[in-house]
């Protein structure tokens, strides 16, 4: 009896295919035009079949509507017969009814087909198979090249779905890629996935996915004697010791005792602090941080900064590194630093005078390229004020930002009786002189020179004439 039913069953279902007269095969043949239509692809198993980067794993492939499936019965008269995952998410099988399949593995398919099965047929095994993958849409937002619906398969990933949208632009993240999958935000690091291989920073496609790419928060870079020196997007827990994994480590000739840390503070000044390598993974990035690994080859070429820096000293540099990279490295300068006042020494004892803004970064005017042994001088503006000339008491006072010509003056006892608050000049550090009244406001380090009067002058030159022309009259008198 059960072999009876076996082969009325597998009857009823071959005519339903073969004639699609009845109420199934048609549905069948309206299910698998609807698919092509919706795919956008042949369903023929032998025509555009998906690329596989590997065999399907059954406890891991999660049906949905459209997939196809090979079932094989093997019993007293054996067969085999596709069948496919209905819109709703049912594989409908004749003469046993609707079985949930959307959502499910695979392997847990087996075991609802294998059981329903077992409910109205004895004597059989019932083996079931993925024969060809689904093709779906899925949406790509944010910033991506062409942002909309792209067409996919279950078995292509989140990168491919990006690819397919144009890729990332270059202030998309690469590492805060969301998917939004059954009311789920998931963070993907697709970059993890590029640079390890980890497949799950690079999850399969599925119905109903979204994906977003948002805005990088946050980048620094790494230089010198790694594997991958460049910029990367940094998450916002990491640490040096994370950036210099996603740098592929140290090479062979680094100099990994300690490296070297610049950093953008947030009054816009620059610090760099050297980090001994057990603290590594201590320290969190910052944006715009920038990680220095030096070599042992280039560690004899170094130049040193003194003046009016946080942070003097030797710096080591690598070859054809230029004055505005050290400026960055330098970091922090002093409140009173003179910009315009620096200066580099060789070793040949060539001194190059230059004004520093012109190579601060990030938009430098002008390019050096340093050599091993300059010195590089950067001076200080001077906090005082002097003065000097006919004052009575000469001197060096300090400098009082609202402060007059007249008061430094009167610091310093004032005129004295042949000096002139109406003749009263400034020098500026940068030699530079300019006249002045008693209510001008000099700036740091001036030097304010106050001369004597004019009918001081006019006095002495008479008093020196009439000097002269009594020796020349003794003169004249004595050779008569």
């Amino acid at each position: 009896m059960n072999n009876l039913r076996i082969s009325v069953f597998l009857a009823l279902f071959v005519a339903a295919v073969l004639c699609g007269s009845s109420a199934f095969g048609q549905g069948w043949a309206d299910t698998a035009e609807e698919t092509k239509e919706q795919a956008g692809t042949d369903l023929n198993p032998r025509l555009n079949l998906p690329r596989l980067e590997k065999v399907i794993d059954p406890d891991e492939y999660i049906l949905g509507p459209y997939d196809q499936i090979l079932v094989n019965l093997v019993g007293p008269e054996s067969r085999s017969f596709p069948l496919i995952v209905l819109p709703e998410g049912y594989v409908f099988v004749p003469g046993v009814g609707a079985i949930h399949a959307d959502g499910l593995t695979l392997t847990r398919f087996r075991e609802e087909l294998e059981k329903e099965m077992g409910r109205f047929f004895r004597n059989i095994r019932v083996y079931c198979y993925l024969q060809q993958p689904r093709v779906f849409r899925v949406f790509v937002t944010g910033e991506v090249e062409k942002p909309g619906a792209v067409q996919v398969s279950s078995v292509q990933r989140i990168s491919d779905a990006i690819e397919l949208a144009g890729s990332i632009k270059s202030k998309g993240s690469n590492r805060r890629v969301i998917l939004y999958r059954g009311g789920k935000d998931i963070e993907v690091d697709i970059l993890k996935f590029v640079l390890e291989g980890d497949f799950s920073s690079n999850p399969f496609l599925s119905n109903g996915d979204r994906i977003h790419v948002p805005i990088a928060q946050k980048h620094a870079v790494i230089r010198g004697s790694v594997h991958r020196p460049a910029a990367f997007e940094v998450l916002p827990e990491e640490t040096v010791q994370d950036l210099l994994a996603l740098a592929g480590g140290f090479t062979g000739e680094a100099v990994s005792d300690t490296i070297l840390l610049s950093r953008v503070e947030d009054d816009g000044s620059v610090s760099t602090t050297q980090l001994n390598r057990s603290v590594l993974g201590e320290v969190p990035l910052k944006d715009r941080d920038e990680i220095n690994v030096m070599d042992c080859m280039t560690r004899t070429s170094r130049v040193y900064v003194f003046g009016a820096t946080v942070n003097t000293g030797h710096y080591f540099i690598t070859e054809g590194e230029g004055l505005t990279e050290l400026l960055a490295r330098i970091g922090s300068f002093k409140p009173d630093v003179d910009f315009s006042g620096a200066s580099i020494e060789r070793k040949s004892g060539e001194v190059i005078r230059l004004d520093l803004k012109d190579y601060l970064p990030p938009s430098p005017i002008r390019q050096m390229e340093l050599r091993n042994g300059d010195m590089l001088h950067i001076p200080e503006i001077s906090r005082m004020i002097a003065v000097g000339g006919e004052v009575q008491l000469p001197g060096k006072f300090p400098y009082e930002g609202d402060w007059t010509v007249a008061q430094y003056i009167g610091l310093a006892g004032g005129p004295t009786n042949e000096g002139s608050m109406d003749r009263v000049v400034i020098y500026s550090p940068d030699g530079f002189f300019r006249k002045a009244d008693g209510q001008i406001r000099p700036n740091r380090g001036d030097v304010i020179i106050v001369k004597k009067s004019k009918s001081t002058l006019f006095g002495n030159f008479f008093s020196n004439l009439v000097t002269m022309g009594t020796v020349v009259i003794s003169i004249l008198v004595l050779t008569e």
